[in-house]
């Protein structure tokens, strides 16, 4: 979602340091400083792939200030889970691999793709109008398309900006989130701001498009937006762990606390998945957000030429993330047969104390995932996501069949940071970003 929630999307470099920003100047309440409990490593499992080197990467997140991390990758037949830190503070209970955490924007991808299958049913077009199915929900705005809200070229205002412009404190921002939102709610307080240019001229990350294509899909289906997860994306794909809670409490296993990092850890898992909503409440584990993308770009969720139509980007320029239908590009590498630049599609997502990013190749064969809690927003650029996206690096870097050089490591974690980083920027709200 936004700010946090690059629903995600936002995610992945500096996502919520904006909320840092935002609230930097605003004093914290008056608490005792505290420093979160020293990590602890949780040894990884798998088959085929340098665990040691995966493991450490992990092992750094936490030493640079997350309370812990998660991270998993597969190959044509490899795999590789583990975690470090611990689960919560006061527990301090070991990470597990399997742990569940709210993953951000990467719902996202998912709706896209119910989205999609509305088109490939034949009940939608990507040129369907918002008119067409809630007329008087966007007033003035009745031809704005579905292509358009997946690709964020709508022009539609992030509701986050007008939400969290109140906050003057961690506690503050506590109660704004804790309460209860509906989806028609989250459209109205977008709608307070003005609209941000003529649909389709343009592009801006909001999470208030993905709220409206999850109000779409429920009048269409008559459905509620968590029976479609769970029966056309969770079950075929395999997500036995995840879930898309629509009140609290959020979570059903054992999780990864959601940890902002002030001038203290404040807990932020009382934050109303409402407030997330389509944008970004889903709750999964590292190992089922791979799932999720091999079962995609292997075409079990939806035919290959409408995935490949996801994955296409509508906006390519300097500044923006190469961003298709809930799907961005990043490069790989991994070079091709021929020594080509190769490409993966997913997501990041970030909440306002968790990060996570999400990738796959386009065949389908090799995934990775990581997400951390702790997000740190007194330091100007925390260590953090650059050190979680050489997790994912590493992790596609062995899952290559063919040697890849340092440089092609080097070039591909600096497209990786410069996508996710630009993406975060657009959702960030005034203070937080997602």
């Amino acid at each position: 979602m936004a700010f946090s929630i690059r629903s995600g999307r936002k995610i992945a470099v500096a996502a919520l340091a904006a909320l840092a920003c935002s609230m930097g100047a605003v004093t914290a309440p008056a608490l005792a400083a505290s420093s979160p409990t020293p990590a602890r490593p949780s040894p990884g499992a798998g088959h085929g792939m340098d665990g040691e080197t995966l493991q450490h990467d992990l092992d750094l997140v936490t030493q640079a200030s997350a309370i812990a991390v998660v991270g998993a990758a597969r190959g044509s037949h490899q795999w590789w889970q583990g975690a470090s830190g611990v689960r919560s503070i006061d527990a301090a209970r070991t990470a597990r691999p399997g742990d569940t955490f709210r993953v951000g924007s990467i719902t996202k991808t998912m709706i896209a793709t119910l989205a999609m299958q509305q088109v490939q049913a034949r009940r939608w077009k990507l040129t369907t109008r918002v008119g067409d199915v809630l007329p008087g929900l966007l007033p003035g705005h009745e031809l704005v398309t579905l292509e358009q809200l997946l690709s964020h070229r709508s022009g539609l205002p992030d509701y986050f900006g007008t939400l969290l412009a109140g906050p003057q404190t961690p506690d503050q921002l506590l109660t704004v989130l804790h309460r209860p939102y509906t989806d028609a709610q989250l459209v109205a307080v977008a709608l307070k701001q003005p609209w941000l240019f003529r649909p389709g001229t343009d592009y801006s990350y909001s999470n208030t498009e993905y709220v409206v294509v999850g109000m779409m899909l429920e009048q269409a289906t008559q459905r509620s937006v968590a029976h479609l997860l769970r029966n056309r994306i969770f079950v075929p794909a395999g997500m036995r762990s995840s879930t898309y809670p629509t009140r609290l409490p959020g979570f059903r296993w054992t999780h990864l606390s959601e940890y902002a990092l002030f001038e203290r850890p404040y807990n932020f898992d009382a934050t109303n998945p409402s407030v997330f909503s389509s944008a970004g409440a889903v709750v999964s584990t590292a190992p089922d957000l791979d799932r999720f993308y091999r079962a995609l770009f292997t075409g079990q969720l939806l035919r290959m030429n409408l995935v490949r139509n996801m994955a296409t980007p509508r906006t390519v320029k300097a500044g923006d993330p190469a961003y298709g239908l809930g799907i961005y590009l990043v490069g790989d590498p991994c070079p091709g047969p021929k020594g080509q630049q190769q490409y993966l599609y997913g997501h990041d997502g970030a909440t306002f104390g968790t990060l996570s990013t999400a990738f796959t190749s386009p065949d389908g064969k090799r995934q990775a995932s990581v997400n951390f809690t702790g997000r740190d927003y007194l330091t100007a650029a925390p260590p953090t996501a650059k050190l979680a996206n050489d997790f994912l690096i590493d992790a596609f870097s062995q899952t290559c069949p063919r040697p890849v050089s340092a440089t092609a490591k080097k070039k591909a974690a600096g497209q990786l940071a410069q996508a996710l980083r630009g993406s975060a920027a657009t959702t960030q709200a005034p203070a937080l970003r997602r």
